[in-house]
């Protein structure tokens, strides 16, 4: 979801990173969800512009006016779930806690890649709280990497010096490492060789941000940038291309889908890359159709 700077997010900014990420410290992890749930409602409630532009989105893909307006409701749910999950990260401590909330389906098409020694390339959508992803992998003993993209780019003096800076203070805390996808990505590539499980994300960075070689594909009738880094990685290390989706079943159930993954049809780089990537964006696009409410750039289109 695309946000502007301004005078008022700064104030929510600082009641958001202080009295209440204070408060999520001492409740319970459900309570806690149901929080973030309530101030996606008042964003929702609140209207404007944003609000407009993504019930005009959503009813272009979704069949009645009334379930148009509970995924837009659903979407800022959604967007507060994903930015503030992460003070729960100290919590969410123990494989025990996570499986309380997030729990697998068809983790038979990632175990079946790893069995046969390869590395397998989770490739997400910027769909529901994306790094539940991580966080619940890693509890589950698969050892992965995510290739991220944290950046301070746009943001206001507060955005930068306490937003930022805390947020990246809480990603620490995640039981595996997040590299950046500006830096050396060595690591990644020997991870993946080495039969290893790495996340990266297969929609860009959003926010108009696009780093490597990007294609125009198509979804849901418009020319949109995607990606080819994802396709190339798998493509030159042997490594599957795995579509992974996390989706909010309830403000405090969630559910990671593997689906089965892509191979190329042609043995040419270039031309399996493109037919990967699209791929990818057909699986996506099917995926939005069901749960609009998911996907963060909705409002972009």
């Amino acid at each position: 979801m695309k946000v502007s700077e301004g005078v008022v997010r700064d104030i929510l900014r600082l009641i958001i990173w202080f009295p209440f990420r204070w408060l999520v410290r001492i409740i319970p992890i459900a309570l806690s969800f149901s929080l973030f749930k309530v101030i996606g409602d008042l964003h929702f409630y609140a209207g404007g512009k944003k609000q407009r532009r993504l019930l005009r989105n959503i009813k272009n893909i979704i069949d009645t006016k009334e379930n148009a307006v509970n995924a837009a409701k659903k979407y800022y749910e959604n967007h507060y779930t994903d930015r503030l999950h992460i003070f729960l990260y100290p919590k969410l401590a123990t494989i025990e806690k996570i499986k309380k909330y997030v729990y697998f389906e068809n983790i038979e098409a990632l175990e079946k890649v790893l069995k046969n020694g390869k590395g397998a390339l989770l490739v997400q959508p910027h769909f529901g709280p994306v790094q539940i992803t991580l966080l619940s992998l890693a509890l589950h003993g698969y050892n992965p990497i995510q290739i991220g993209y944290p950046t301070d780019k746009g943001l206001s003096k507060i955005g930068r010096y306490v937003a930022f800076r805390t947020r990246l203070k809480y990603e620490a805390l995640l039981p595996a490492p997040i590299i950046p996808a500006d830096k050396y990505l060595g690591k990644i590539y020997k991870h993946l060789l080495q039969g290893g499980v790495v996340l990266t994300t297969g929609d860009g960075a959003g926010g108009d941000l696009f780093l490597g070689e990007h294609k125009r594909f198509n979804i849901f009738g418009v020319d949109r940038l995607f990606p080819l880094g994802p396709a190339m990685w798998a493509i030159k290390t042997g490594a599957a291309f795995v579509p992974t989706f996390i989706i909010t079943e309830t403000p405090r159930r969630f559910r990671i889908v593997f689906e089965k993954d892509i191979r190329g049809i042609f043995n040419n780089l270039e031309k399996d890359r493109a037919y990967i990537t699209e791929r990818f964006v057909a699986i996506a696009e099917e995926y939005i159709k069901r749960y609009p409410q998911c996907w963060h750039f909705l409002d972009e289109i």
